[in-house]
């Protein structure tokens, strides 16, 4: 689905009712009672508090609590700011729930009141606040925050919005569920407030179809619901040809283990066969380091290090597989920079390019022209070497991650998963899509080398490599988060991560 702004979703909601002549009272009973059945399908509460401040957002907030009474729920409405100051379709919302019998409780019992309910519904401010929380508002937050319970949030947690440049977050409400209407903001979609979302639940309510799936949208975000679809079918009569083959051309004397690491979440992913090409002085730490893994012994000038020399082997299997990891532990330098640049120009399945691959790109201009203009190629660069690919500081990428990896997906004709805490895919037709998230047990080494043959698994199982790109970072964040629990943030290693792969299916192909 697509991802708007502030500014783009007020136009939106203006055009449905200026141009298409939806009212805003119709929009608000829509995503109230949309909320409403929401709540009730995933928490059945018995009691609720519903906590509105003013605005839009207060209106639904006033519908929600209107339909969970008429679901049998108990419903204490606490309004944060005067309703004599509500105006338009809020005070609307509000007059019609004073007439279905709720009347509005003091703000002073609201520690009270949340405490005392299943679920709290927070509906005090969307998208369009400005500044960080103050007064009432604040209060209101911390209220809401201390009462550690089930939270539910319209549209966006209250405090979630665009910043300014060095502008203060301030206080957030801290949702288990937020349920966004119309359209996924982009702010709750990014740092440093995606992680204040909880689980993520877009409804389009009425708006027409042809607003919310405009072209001229160029961000996107797929739920775990739309990713759980692409997840690749395994038939009871399969054998380990139907599945695929991931060639890895990786690892060296010192980093031996990045390629292991790669093959391990390759196989983790479902591939049925990951080849490791590896000068013949490896070989046996492949062997015992993953026995499930193919070794191809290969020509190299140095022993510990695959170079030039070992291109036509390597390409000798190129029409055997059916995704390839180029990067990972491979080491620079002009040998390097030659084996990838052949492989870039010979290979025409999907290739993962990680790592020292990334770098043999940035510093070879002929390496990266070999690249260029190739769909089948995704770059997976941390922000240090995406600094390293556009020439800026690792700071003006980090400010600009959306941007930045738009930029050399177009410009390269390239797909590019910026990775990090709220990893950004963006394709070389213009479009970008937000993984929301972070998890600090990934910030560790090796956990990219996971995610890169993660991809390359669900890339040879025929998801197209954009595809398995968003899929895979997805699963990694996942399969970090239930590896720290396991072993806390401070203590996975990168293998834990691979090894959570299974789990983090599973979670995914539950979600409701």
């Amino acid at each position: 689905m697509r991802v708007a702004t502030a500014e783009q979703m007020r136009a939106i909601d203006r055009a449905a009712q200026q141009t298409h002549g939806v009212t805003g009272e119709a929009l608000m009973e829509r995503a109230g009672a949309d909320i409403a059945a929401e709540i009730l399908r995933r928490f059945s509460p018995r009691q609720s508090c519903i906590v509105c401040g003013k605005g839009n957002n207060a209106g639904d907030g006033f519908v929600v609590a209107r339909r969970l009474k008429e679901a049998g729920v108990g419903v204490a409405v606490v309004c944060v700011t005067p309703p004599a100051d509500l105006s338009g379709d809020a005070a609307g919302a509000f007059q019609r729930m004073v007439a279905a019998g709720i009347n509005p409780v003091a703000a002073d019992q609201m520690a009270t009141l949340c405490s005392n309910a299943d679920l709290v519904v927070d509906a005090l401010l969307g998208i369009g606040a400005r500044g960080p929380l103050q007064g009432d508002f604040a209060k209101a937050v911390a209220t809401i925050n201390a009462a550690e319970r089930t939270v539910v949030s319209v549209d966006v947690p209250s405090g979630v919005r665009e910043l300014a440049d060095g502008e203060d977050p301030g206080p957030v409400v801290r949702a288990t569920l937020t349920i966004a209407i119309g359209l996924p903001k982009r702010a709750m979609l990014t740092m440093p407030f995606a992680p204040y979302c909880g689980e993520i639940v877009v409804t389009r309510i009425n708006f027409p179809a042809e607003l919310l799936d405009d072209p001229a949208l160029r961000l996107r975000y797929e739920s775990d619901r739309d990713l759980r679809e692409w997840i690749p079918a395994r038939p009871p009569d399969a054998n380990k040809s139907t599945f695929g083959r991931v060639g890895i051309v990786a690892g060296s004397g010192p980093y031996m283990g990045a390629a292991l690491l790669c093959a391990r979440a390759a196989l983790r992913a479902g591939c049925g066969l990951a080849y490791l090409f590896t000068p013949i002085a490896l070989n046996p730490i492949a062997k015992v380091g993953l026995p499930e893994a193919v070794t191809v012994l290969v020509r190299s000038v140095l022993a510990e290090w695959l170079d030039d020399a070992s291109a036509q082997d390597i390409l000798t299997h190129a029409a055997d597989m059916d995704a390839w990891v180029i990067g990972p532990g491979l080491g620079t330098g002009p040998a390097r920079e030659m084996l990838v640049r052949t492989l870039l120009e010979q290979i025409q399945a999907p290739i993962v390019l990680d790592a020292d691959g990334l770098t043999c790109l940035a510093i070879n201009a002929e390496t990266r022209q070999a690249a260029r203009g190739k769909d089948n190629v995704l770059l997976t660069p941390h922000p240090g070497e995406m600094a390293r690919l556009t020439g800026l500081e690792t700071a003006q990428v980090q400010a600009a991650r959306i941007e930045t990896a738009a930029g050399v997906a177009t410009q390269e004709g390239v797909h590019v998963l910026l990775k990090g805490a709220c990893s950004v895919l963006a394709r070389p037709d213009g479009d970008a899509y937000l993984i929301p998230g972070c998890e600090p047990a990934l910030a560790k080494g090796g956990t990219g080398d996971v995610l890169a043959g993660l991809i390359a698994g669900l890339a040879a199982q025929g998801l197209p490599v954009w595809r398995a790109g968003l899929l895979g970072a997805r699963l990694h964040l996942e399969a970090g988060r239930i590896a720290a629990q396991t072993h806390g943030p401070r203590s996975c290693l990168a293998r834990e991560v691979a090894d959570a792969i299974g789990p983090a299916f599973a979670r995914l192909e539950a979600a409701v």
